[in-house]
């Protein structure tokens, strides 16, 4: 665990050593209520006006990993996302891959929305909806809150955290 901490801290680092300032280039960590899992931290980077890398790592099971990209259409808030996903139970672990799609919506000059359907195929597969909220309190800090429904025997998730922008 100790090295997937700092494996994910060397990538954040060096997101952050090579970003420009654009709005989905962050790392985000904080806590996640999903199974037994307690932390989750993110790091994405814009690489133009429409892509977008991310990955993530959070703690269910033993350790549970995302990464994958983005799709942002022109002059749309519509954006979709895949990638692959990894869940480590000790004994067991499962990889396949996920895609959805999602929209960003302002509420207000400080606030977003972001709502998103997706589909990953680990854990026997299943389908989810979420729905978070991002409040910048500065250009740079930003703190969120989402809930996502997950269908098909898999626990619901929670998270809230704290995001730097670059």
């Amino acid at each position: 665990m100790k090295k997937l901490i700092g494996l994910t801290a060397i990538l954040a680092v060096s997101i952050a050593a090579t970003a420009e300032a654009q709005d989905r280039t962050y790392v985000s960590g904080g806590y996640n209520d999903f199974g037994d899992s307690d932390f989750f931290i993110k790091a994405s980077r814009q690489l133009d006006r429409n892509w977008v890398i991310e990955a993530e790592a959070f703690d269910i099971g033993d350790v549970g990993l995302r990464a994958g990209g983005q799709y942002l259409f022109n002059n749309s808030p519509v954006f979709i996302r895949g990638g692959v996903s990894h869940y480590d139970f000790g004994r067991t672990d499962d990889t396949g891959a996920y895609a959805g799609v999602g929209t960003v919506l302002p509420l207000s000059t400080q606030a977003t929305a972001m709502f998103d359907a997706s589909y990953d195929t680990a854990l026997d597969g299943y389908a989810s909806v979420g729905a978070s909220v991002r409040y910048n309190f500065d250009q740079n800090f930003a703190a969120d809150v989402g809930f996502r429904g997950n269908f098909d025997d898999i626990d619901n998730e929670f998270r809230v955290g704290i995001t730097y922008k670059f």
